[in-house]
């Protein structure tokens, strides 16, 4: 259970730092202007890249369990929300943002090939059977 949250914290930074990155690096090598379609695209496309980043760390070093993915990715959304909610920004991102980080999350889940059983817990002590 430690090791399911430690991994999920890790890979929510990493994920929020990813996107973040792609974000501000686009805008500021495109120059776009906040509100416009080049800004965001470069916010779908950084939530996307934060999404499947997320899953994929908390996938990896988690156990492969694709709920751990799916919650990586849902923190992202969490994240695009919070974002969506705070500037003035066109309202077809909003979908784009839920289709992002549901492909970005599901292509993790599928490159690892995780599954939604939970894995097997080691034996380590005297007393197991």
């Amino acid at each position: 259970m430690i090791r399911s949250l430690i991994s999920v914290i890790i890979a929510v930074i990493a994920g929020f730092a990813l996107a973040k990155m792609v974000e501000s690096a686009g805008a500021s090598v495109t120059g776009a202007a906040p509100g416009s379609a080049a800004y965001g695209s470069m916010l779908l496309l950084g939530w996307l890249l934060g999404a499947f980043l997320a899953a994929l760390v908390a996938l990896i070093f988690g156990g492969k369990w694709a709920p751990l993915g799916v919650l990586g990715a849902a923190s992202i959304f969490l994240g695009a929300v919070i974002t969506l909610f705070s500037y003035p920004l066109n309202w077809l991102l909003w979908p784009g943002a839920l289709l992002a980080t549901a492909l970005g999350g599901l292509g993790a889940v599928k490159l690892t090939g995780a599954g939604f059983q939970h894995p097997a817990q080691r034996k380590s002590g005297l007393f197991d059977d």
